[in-house]
């Protein structure tokens, strides 16, 4: 598991981020609140991160806080919801 990722801020939007890790470039889902405590493009950032696989897809998911990170990996938990 990634358990978090700490580079410089390349880009961001409201629903995702990329991070430049030593010249690799990490594309991260975000949620809002996590939008909204990012720096500036350019600085340098810490993101907390969920890597999620299934079947037809390989996610990785940012997270400002460990509370942010512990309450997607309890809705993950959820089955047959839907």
């Amino acid at each position: 598991m990634i358990a978090f990722l700490e580079g410089t801020l390349k880009s961001k939007n409201p629903a995702q981020v990329v991070l430049n890790v030593n010249g690799v470039g990490y594309e991260l889902l975000i949620p809002l609140s996590t939008y909204d405590k990012l720096p500036k493009p350019g600085e340098t950032v810490h993101i907390l991160t969920h890597f999620h696989v299934r079947e037809d897809a390989q996610t990785l998911y940012g997270f400002s806080s460990p509370a942010e990170r512990q309450l997607f990996q309890l809705l993950l938990s959820v089955s047959k919801i839907g």
